[in-house]
């Protein structure tokens, strides 16, 4: 049987994983999804945002290589990628502390 003080331990964990899952879903919301596509035309390149709502794949067009810089939306695309893995992580971990708590 375990101790209480473990049990205790346990369930604070669960509590603070949850918590950052939500945290982190909250900012999933405000970063932009898909990935950034670069076509050439003649001499110019143009720069599209590529992203699936549903079954259907949108192109956004983002601007000419010289109007648009495209490391800040790579950043955010970047961000967004590493909370999809923490929130993987963290889902997986409470899943062990459910199971450590029945």
């Amino acid at each position: 049987m375990k101790s209480d003080v473990v049990k205790a331990v346990f369930q604070d964990e669960l509590e603070r994983n949850q918590r950052l899952v939500s945290r982190y879903e909250k900012e999933l919301e405000n970063l932009p999804k898909g990935s950034i596509y670069k076509r050439k035309i003649g001499n110019h390149e143009y720069f599209y945002l590529n992203y699936r709502e549903g079954n259907k794949v949108i192109s956004k067009f983002l601007g000419k290589n010289e109007t648009f810089d495209s490391d800040e939306l790579q950043m955010q695309l970047d961000k967004r990628n590493e909370y999809k893995q923490l929130i993987k992580k963290l889902k997986l971990e409470q899943k062990d502390l459910l199971k450590a708590l029945k």
